[in-house]
């Protein structure tokens, strides 16, 4: 029988510790600061443990997250793990029901870690945000030059922000893994741009084969996203590498879903399609805040901050494309891609598909709004500067 009330803090002290530990030696890494990396570490560990051991009841899971704690589990007792899974292919299709078997197999090493709980892949999802926080802040020091300090702010910035924090703790999505994926393809794109191609072909590989397994779509989205970068960055036009890495990539990808599979996707979005102009605004602004549904409540707070950071993203938007280099173009087309595909689709507007975004739209949230600031401290000065008098009119006075 599932557990579906708050659990005995004992039970919750191993993982805690395992969030605190890890997540501060990532932080340390990243920003170099003790006191910093001792406040995350201890802020998403500390919201993990009072959210479980006193508010857990289930409101805020769905059929998915069972199905795939369940089928965890499934595998757990079939020996099925991350190290032996080539092994058992077989079992993963039957449990996953199709290819889309990776989060089951997340949750069944997560079980075999931390315990037959809700809590378990969610305790792996926390973790994989330090993670993801960490390659997008590398990325934004290769790929759009900012200084080390910049960059130890943003992480600071994404693995607090509400509604990564929101997601990543309260229920067990595969979506935090999706997000995870796509800042170590980010981080693998300003690789390339550094032209550390080996390093980039291997992490690339690596994520491509996890994010097939997780949602097909995904890395051909970014390959197309990355095609496009080549074509409207000066550094991608004048690297024939990556030409032929993207036009394998695009081939492969094309390979291993077929024919079949890319047709079945195509009337899935006829038979699912919306208006754009209407779902663009859907998927980038629902839901309304305090204007929640039960299940959803957990992201009333969170979304008072995505909307009052609306300006910031949107500029952060123009900020990034602006930098022109091969990384900036690349996670604005994606980004954009992305909004566009769930805004045509009507059964992906749901603020959960937005999830796997947050890294860009922090991303976006960080820079417009440090942007904003620049430009308000300028404006500050000059105004300071035309009301001070000149040194004639001092003297006179």
């Amino acid at each position: 029988m599932l557990n579906i009330s708050s659990f005995p803090l004992d039970a919750l002290l191993f993982p805690a510790l395992v969030i605190f530990v890890i997540g501060f030696a990532v932080a340390l890494m990243v920003t170099g600061a003790p006191h910093w990396s001792l406040f995350v570490a201890f802020a998403k560990s500390a919201v993990f443990t009072l959210y479980f051991a006193l508010f857990f009841d289930g409101t805020f899971t769905f059929l998915d997250d069972w199905g795939y704690l369940e089928g965890g589990g499934v595998l757990l007792s079939q020996g099925v793990s991350l190290v032996n899974l080539l092994a058992h292919l077989p079992e993963l299709f039957s449990q996953a029901g199709g290819k889309h078997f990776m989060y089951y197999l997340y949750n069944a090493d997560s079980i075999r870690l931390f315990g037959q709980a809700y809590y378990a892949p969610v305790a792996g999802n926390i973790l994989l945000t330090f993670v993801a926080a960490a390659f997008m802040a590398a990325a934004m020091r290769a790929g759009l030059g900012l200084s080390r300090r910049l960059a130890a702010g943003f992480f600071v910035f994404m693995a607090l922000h509400p509604d990564i924090v929101a997601w990543s703790t309260i229920m067990n999505g595969k979506d935090t893994l999706v997000l995870t994926g796509t800042a170590m393809a980010v981080y693998a794109v300003s690789r390339a741009g550094q032209r550390r191609y080996l390093s980039a072909i291997l992490l690339a590989v690596m994520v491509g084969l996890v994010l097939f397994f997780t949602r097909f779509y995904v890395p051909l989205l970014l390959l197309s996203a990355l095609f496009g970068a080549l074509l409207l960055s000066p550094q991608g036009r004048r690297s024939p590498v990556l030409w032929l890495l993207v036009s394998v990539g695009l081939v492969g990808v094309l390979t291993a879903l077929g024919v079949h599979g890319l047709s079945d996707a195509y009337a899935r979005l006829q038979a699912g399609f919306v208006n754009p102009l209407y779902g663009v605004s859907r998927i980038l602004l629902t839901p309304i805040p305090f204007h929640t549904t039960v299940h959803y409540a957990f992201l009333d707070l969170p979304q008072v901050f995505h909307w009052a950071m609306m300006p910031a993203l949107v500029y952060g938007v123009v900020r990034v494309w602006r930098r022109a280099t091969l990384t900036a173009r690349f996670v604005v087309i994606y980004f954009l891609l992305m909004i566009l595909l769930y805004g045509m689709f009507g059964n992906l507007q749901g603020p959960r598909h937005r999830v796997q975004i947050d890294g860009l739209i922090a991303l976006f949230q960080f820079y417009g709004a440090l942007g904003l600031l620049r430009q308000m401290v300028t404006v500050g000065r000059c105004a300071a500067r035309r009301q001070q008098p000149t040194t004639s009119e001092g003297a006179r006075s």
